[in-house]
């Protein structure tokens, strides 16, 4: 018995020590950037910011498939998202302003800064995002300028990759 004793002691103890709790890295180790699992980019005005679901309120980018009108506006919304993503991905700050409204899926309308930039205005700038209209729900018309009077452009549809072959 006293064999079986020592036996699950010594089990116990090993188990202990490989529960212990890893220290902090010291100060002077520098954390790479990134807001890690804080926001989630939903597309490149729609975000979720500590379970806070956010629109930007200064800026309407063009909508990804399958909300998008045309082939051009979910070819517009590819670059807009990825330059969001990679913004959110090397920014070590992100603040959310005041809520000015909500959108027509009740996400709070707000500026989100990264770094103390911008982030509709920084968008807006590079000709990523049109600013709020008055139009219902605010929206820019990404189609007009360019598909509208385009011939032969693919229907967004033909995005999707569907695995059927045409």
């Amino acid at each position: 018995m006293t064999k079986t004793v020592l036996t699950i002691l010594s089990l116990s103890a090993a188990l202990l020590a490989g529960c212990q709790r890893t220290p902090d890295p010291p100060a002077s180790v520098n954390v790479p950037p990134g807001l890690g699992d804080r926001v989630r980019v939903l597309s490149a005005d729609a975000m979720v910011v500590d379970g806070r679901h956010v629109r930007l309120a200064n800026a309407y980018a063009p909508q990804g498939v399958p909300d998008a009108r045309c082939w051009a506006e979910a070819t517009a919304a590819l670059l807009a998202v990825d330059k969001v993503r990679d913004r959110v991905k090397d920014a070590r700050t992100i603040s959310v302003g005041p809520a000015s409204g909500f959108d027509e899926y009740h996400r709070e309308l707000a500026t989100v800064s990264l770094d103390g930039v911008d982030l509709g205005q920084e968008l807006y700038s590079q000709g990523l995002a049109a600013r709020r209209t008055s139009a219902p729900n605010g929206r820019f018309s990404w189609c007009d300028p360019i598909s509208g009077k385009a011939q032969g452009g693919p229907p967004v549809s033909a995005l999707l990759d569907s695995g059927v072959q045409h």
